[in-house]
């Protein structure tokens, strides 16, 4: 696949694959179709000793579930990384995407081009122009149309439903039910528009959700950054309502909001809640353990500073801030778990949960 010949063999697993979630609707004619169901795929590690929690992989906008399993170069994913350190794998395709279903009239499709892709994540170096895009050099090859890696890259790109508000509120309710049939606590791991659904489900599942591991999620707060930027987010690092107290009824009038700059050269301001009154808490989420992920060299570089600073605001006691270079892991964009040195990324959130194990 893309040129490789070598790449490394897979770690001995057992494989489900089953469908949850979703419920029937009526289509007009006097019939019924199941819409929202979501596909899942279950790794389950052979010949290694098991973790306590499971993981739940969560892919981004335009993606599915196989973006875990082979990077575009060939090489073996972070599926493979995970079952062999004994984490038990489940990897979604996010309903409406991949191999769940999207039904006709339910919602309008879009999809993107190859050149915004380009330059937003894989040929960032020469076509990105946010400060931040000439440290990147982790994309295996040229990151261009041609290339083979970039290539298989953009052939598994998927059309997105339009509206976000609907993407987020079936996914969150999917994602619940995945949960609850996994029966005990797991570990989300969410990336990019993929990121805001882990805050959602923890909301309905606090219970049932043990950490979150944040991959660059859609931000900054009440902002969009990305191939369309905008505003965005109007419950502030989600599209659809999540619960806060005091309670939300009305996003664009119930939030008191300021503009923060943090003065460092190649970072945005962010929006955040005013000091006054006093911002309204994520009360489901304060114990919920959290580590954001940022790559040097990803437009996110600009602005996760903003998210952890907005989710502290919001009541979260016990969120990191994993910025990669301070590791002295260098060179990653937006697509950090695709790139050639993203075993020694997921080592980092492999270090993190097991900290966290060790205090169970």
């Amino acid at each position: 696949m893309a040129g490789s010949t070598d790449a490394n063999p897979s770690v001995l697993h057992r494989r489900e694959v089953f469908y949850i979630g979703g419920q029937y609707m009526p289509d007009g004619t006097g019939n019924n179709t199941l819409q929202g169901q979501m596909y899942v795929e279950r790794l389950i590690p052979d010949e290694v000793e098991g973790r306590p929690f499971p993981i739940v992989f969560i892919h981004g906008s335009t993606r599915s579930g196989t973006d875990w399993l082979t990077k575009p170069d060939g090489q073996p994913g972070w599926a493979s990384y995970f079952l062999g350190r004994g984490f038990e794998c489940y990897l979604v395709d996010l309903p409406f995407r991949g191999r769940s279903p999207w039904t006709p009239g339910n919602g309008t499709m879009i999809s993107y081009p190859a050149e915004p892709i380009q330059s937003r994540f894989t040929a960032c170096k020469y076509l990105g122009t946010w400060p931040q895009a000439k440290l990147h050099t982790q994309w295996p090859g040229t990151g261009r149309i041609g290339d083979p890696a970039f290539d298989q890259f953009y052939a598994s790109g998927l059309q997105i439903l339009s509206d976000a508000v609907l993407q987020e509120t079936a996914s969150q309710d999917a994602c619940a039910a995945l949960l609850d049939l996994i029966g005990r606590p797991a570990i989300l791991v969410g990336h990019s528009a993929g990121g805001s659904i882990p805050w959602l489900v923890a909301d309905v599942r606090p219970n049932l959700v043990k950490m979150i591991v944040s991959l660059e999620p859609t931000g900054p707060p009440f902002f969009k950054v990305g191939i369309k930027s905008g505003p965005g987010a109007p419950y502030g690092i989600t599209n659809a309502p999540i619960t806060y107290n005091p309670p939300v009824s009305d996003p664009n009038l119930d939030f008191v909001k300021e503009t923060v700059s943090i003065m460092i050269p190649g970072m945005m301001d962010c929006i955040m809640q005013a000091e006054s009154p006093p911002p309204r808490q994520l009360v489901n989420l304060v114990d919920m353990r959290v580590l954001l992920v940022t790559a040097p060299s990803s437009y996110h570089a600009q602005y996760d500073w903003g998210t952890v600073r907005y989710l502290r605001q919001a009541g979260l006691k016990n969120v990191e801030h994993l910025q990669l270079e301070e590791r002295g892991i260098q060179g990653n964009g937006h697509m950090m778990f695709m790139e050639k040195n993203s075993d020694e990324v997921a080592a980092e959130i492999v270090r993190w949960i097991s900290e966290y194990e060790s205090t169970e």
